[in-house]
């Protein structure tokens, strides 16, 4: 059996996964840091994910194969089962370097930080693209603020105190399964935490696999799930002059995200531009998206699709 305490729990959402969980997985359980268990939640899958999830006889691993509940619900579920100190999830298309867990963990005693940063590689399959992820400052407030439209706001480049999550109360919110862990991460942030960076790239963010990924379908996600989103994060976003601009462009995106919902949803899409039109107006998103924005709502979606083929 594993160790009942383990310093970190990496935890894996996997979802119709059969091309890439394999690498993921092989990725974690050859860490140069020992000391982790690896908890993989397959999400009603209905490929062979589960078959080769079960390849996996290393006593760190431990699996659940659930009925598809959602990746909200499921890495919610990841957090409860969790029993290290420090926690820290990865996608099912990617992979981590294999001193990933050793330097993030390094960093977080070193500094007794409640959270460590690291920078990420974009795949694409023909190249590969760097991200640094300097918040540039120890703030939280400001971090949070530049986890809407300026950093990476994923759980897959941080490391977390796990305690953390009882202390403030902070799940993952059932019902909204995009933007999720950015959504967590924005709440978890308004409480006064220690922040520390490492400016390596440990993250393989795979951008060109598994298009059955719920990552990958934002655009397809329902129009009342971006109005729950926002509607729970504007709360938040009170602090100061600053977090309402940077509010305002994130909500016109999610706007401008909403116009592609279908004719069965123009009742959701009125609601979110009704409740959000002053925020669009004050944003400095680009004039042709604002322009498709009104147009969609004045329902002209003809000029909407010639708007769309003028590039910018």
């Amino acid at each position: 059996m594993g160790c009942a305490s383990p310093e970190i729990s990496v935890i894996v959402i996997a979802f119709n996964a059969e091309g890439s969980i394999a690498r993921c997985l092989d990725s974690i359980l050859a860490q140069s840091f020992r000391d982790f268990e690896l908890l993989v939640l397959n999400d009603g899958s209905t490929d062979s994910t589960q078959d080769i999830i079960g390849l996996y006889k290393d006593e760190r691993v431990r699996s659940v194969c659930q009925q598809n509940h959602g990746v909200a619900y499921t890495r919610q579920k990841g957090l409860e089962m969790a029993r290290g100190r420090y926690s820290l999830f990865v996608d099912a298309d990617d992979w981590i370097e294999a001193d990933m867990l050793e330097g993030l963990h390094g960093k977080a005693v070193e500094t007794d930080a409640d959270m460590v940063i690291c920078d990420i590689l974009e795949e694409f399959g023909s190249h590969t693209d760097y991200r640094r992820q300097d918040p540039g400052t120890e703030s939280h407030l400001a971090i949070q603020r530049k986890m809407l439209n300026e950093l990476q706001a994923s759980m897959w480049n941080k490391l977390i105190r796990h305690e953390l999550y009882g202390e403030y109360g902070i799940r993952f919110m059932d019902g909204v399964n995009c933007c999720e862990d950015q959504l967590l991460l924005i709440r978890l942030l308004s409480n006064p935490l220690k922040i520390s960076y490492v400016g390596k790239a440990y993250y393989h963010y795979d951008k060109s696999i598994n298009g059955n990924s719920i990552t990958n379908q934002w655009h397809s996600r329902p129009v009342k799930e971006r109005l729950l989103l926002l509607e729970t994060m504007e709360p938040y976003m009170q602090e100061s002059e600053e977090h309402q601009i940077a509010f305002d462009l994130y909500a016109a995106k999610r706007i401008y995200d909403s116009t592609y919902a279908g004719k069965d949803e123009e009742a959701q899409f009125r609601l979110i531009y009704s409740r959000y039109k002053s925020r669009l107006e004050r944003s400095s998103l680009p004039l042709k998206q604002k322009a498709i924005c009104h147009l969609r709502y004045s329902g002209l979606g003809w000029m909407i699709r010639l708007l769309r083929k003028i590039r910018s």
